[in-house]
C-alpha cells in the first residue's frame, strides 16, 4: 500500500479537484471585488477576473492535492 495505490491516486485527484472548485469560487468573488474597487476599465475587468480566478484555482488545487497526498502517505 504505497503512493502508487489506485485509492491514493483517487484521493489526491479528488482533493485537487475540490481545491480547484473552491479556488474558482473564491477567485471569482475576490477578482470581481478587486476589479470594481480599483476601477479597472472596460474589458480589462474580464481579463483581471479571469486571471485572478485561474490563479486562485491553481493555488487552492495544488495545496489541497498536496495535503491529500500527505494524508495518503501517512495511512
Amino acid at each position: 500500500m504505497g503512493l502508487t495505490d489506485n485509492r491514493c491516486l483517487n484521493r489526491v485527484m479528488t482533493g485537487g479537484a475540490l481545491g480547484c472548485t473552491v479556488g474558482v469560487a473564491i477567485g471569482a468573488c475576490y477578482g470581481t471585488y478587486e476589479a470594481f474597487s480599483y476601477g479597472i476599465p472596460g474589458m480589462l475587468k474580464v481579463r483581471h477576473i479571469g486571471r485572478t480566478t485561474m490563479g486562485s484555482a491553481a493555488l487552492f488545487g495544488m495545496f489541497l492535492g498536496a495535503g491529500s497526498l500527505l494524508q495518503c502517505g501517512r495511512n
